[in-house]
């Protein structure tokens, strides 16, 4: 038993000096950062600014390659079977994430225990936009309109992200009836907005706040429990209708297993490229608030997100598989 516990002792000891080792010469080639959508999104936008400065941070480069699809599961998918070092990461919307644990019956992975928390980076709410054909210009007077004429589109930039599951706790509180119509990608839908195929878009801000500033779209509100400080005139949801609250939180994570020394030293990077003066003008610009926490808090965070957004799931009765 003696000789059991001392080689036990020896196998720790061993691990967690390798460990350290390869926290200490972290990292050693570039750095994959995978974004689970198309390029032009905001997720994409913030990967892209933070990217640069986490190089310049740990003198590696840092490569974002966008792998799209099945509610970024793809993407997921790919960091989670990814060696453990800190060389692939996962720059997602952690929002849709923590949805993806309920809404989908199978994954290949789990979004929790096979993936070790890195960082946030901001939270960018999301935005009710209408065209302006569609004759309302307050969240109120949008209700009046749909229930006037049920089935009316509302689009979202795909199945199973945040944009679709907060625009379904926008319907349920709402009480209308409404066609979803989703799409791959958050300047999809927009597009689709100005050409007139759809009447409303629970929309992400980057890819929609310059058509309503220029008057091409309406913004009925935000979908935030408080107005944004960059978006100060459009009123929050909220403010007519309770409960309706969705962001597009960047975060970065990891594959499970990844040295703690490892993910400290990322911490530590991201936090620094997100008080870049030029990737705070870029999170300006997107009515992003940038984000800090541990990674302990981070996933004390996550959970709390998964157990929340199941409630939604569960109540519209929407599942994949």
């Amino acid at each position: 038993m003696k000789r059991l516990l001392a080689g036990s002792a020896t196998l720790v000891a061993g691990a967690v000096a390798a460990n350290l080792a390869l926290a200490q010469v972290f990292p050693v080639k570039p750095i994959r950062l995978i974004v689970p959508f198309p390029p032009g999104g905001p997720t994409d936008t913030f990967s892209r600014a933070t990217a640069v400065e986490v190089a310049k941070s740990l003198g590696q480069q840092v490569i974002v390659e966008n792998r799209p699809g099945a509610g970024t599961t793809i993407g997921a998918d790919l960091v989670a079977k990814a060696a453990p070092d800190g060389h692939t990461l996962f720059f997602t919307d952690l929002s849709t994430h923590t949805i993806t644990a309920s809404l989908y019956s199978r994954l290949p992975y789990h979004p929790l225990r096979d993936f070790a928390p890195v960082a946030p980076v901001n939270a960018s709410p999301l935005i009710l936009i209408t065209h302006p054909s569609v004759g309302a210009r307050t969240v109120r007077e949008l209700i009046a309109v749909a229930k006037k004429h049920p089935g009316i589109t509302l689009a979202n930039s795909g199945v199973g992200t945040v944009t679709h599951m907060t625009a379904e706790k926008f319907r349920m509180r709402a009480g209308i009836q409404v066609t979803a119509v989703s799409y791959k990608g958050g300047a999809l839908p927009v597009t689709a907005l100005l050409g007139g195929e759809v009447a409303l878009v629970m929309a992400t801000v980057p890819p929609s706040i310059q058509h309503v500033q220029r008057g091409k779209l309406v913004a009925l509100g935000v979908a935030a429990a408080r107005r944004s400080p960059y978006l100060p005139d459009i009123p929050t949801i909220a403010e007519t209708l309770k409960g309706v609250e969705g962001a597009v939180i960047a975060g970065v994570l990891a594959p499970a297993g990844t040295p703690r020394g490892v993910i400290e030293r990322l911490n530590a990077a991201f936090a620094r490229a997100s008080a870049a003066p030029r990737v705070k003008e870029i999170f300006a610009v997107n009515a992003a608030e940038a984000l800090t926490m541990t990674p302990a808090e981070l996933q004390a965070s996550l959970e709390r997100d998964v157990k929340a957004w199941a409630e939604v799931v569960e109540a519209t009765g929407v599942k994949l598989q």
